[in-house]
């Protein structure tokens, strides 16, 4: 079964709407610089008032091993979204912290992160071909323009682990918890066509 990780959540209201529809995962940004970037006491806070059974995972732009390393105990998961290397992801995974390494679907590589996450252009919500995912023996989370018309289409023919969603559960820039329960409802009631 598919799980959903929805992404790019940045104030604590969003948090209570990630209590209600319980995602598998709670994507935030610690890269600077983002419209949606938070704060480490903010992340914090997040993190304090996300149900205990909701990882958080963090997203990371080319920052330090140091840095990333600074946020455990916050985030349950790294996700890097830069030029980082496969020694970057064994050194944060050694450390006990587990890896979404983000590539695009012309650049499929092998990596020992825990998962990989295919997505067309990283936050730009641009959809690819999804049946441009490589088989992997890692498992996929696919990201990438996803909303609630075109999620189940995407599922059926990427058939990826998990399906990542940011801007598609927003209503004017704003996380909107009816998106966010069309969203989760779609992916828990679906059909597995294996």
């Amino acid at each position: 079964m598919t799980q959903i990780k929805l992404c790019g959540n940045f104030r604590l209201q969003d948090v209570a709407y990630l209590n209600q529809v319980q995602p598998d995962f709670d994507g935030i940004i610690l890269a600077p610089g983002h419209r949606r970037s938070v704060s480490r006491e903010l992340a914090q806070m997040m993190r304090a008032q996300l149900a205990s059974n909701i990882p958080l995972v963090g997203v990371f732009v080319n920052q330090s091993l140091a840095e990333i390393l600074s946020y455990q105990g916050i985030i349950q998961y790294a996700q890097l979204h830069g030029q980082e290397d496969e020694a970057l992801v064994a050194a944060i995974q050694a450390h006990g912290l587990p890896v979404i390494q983000v590539m695009t679907p012309k650049q499929q590589v092998s990596t020992q992160a825990a998962y990989r996450l295919v997505d067309a252009g990283a936050g730009s919500g641009q959809t690819f071909d999804w049946q441009q995912l490589t088989p992997s023996t890692t498992p996929t989370i696919l990201a990438g323009g996803l909303n609630a018309t075109n999620l189940e289409q995407a599922i059926h023919q990427g058939q990826p682990a998990v399906v990542d969603i940011s801007s598609g559960s927003e209503i004017n820039g704003v996380k909107d918890l009816v998106q966010m329960q069309i969203l989760v409802e779609k992916v828990r009631k679906q059909v597995c066509h294996h």
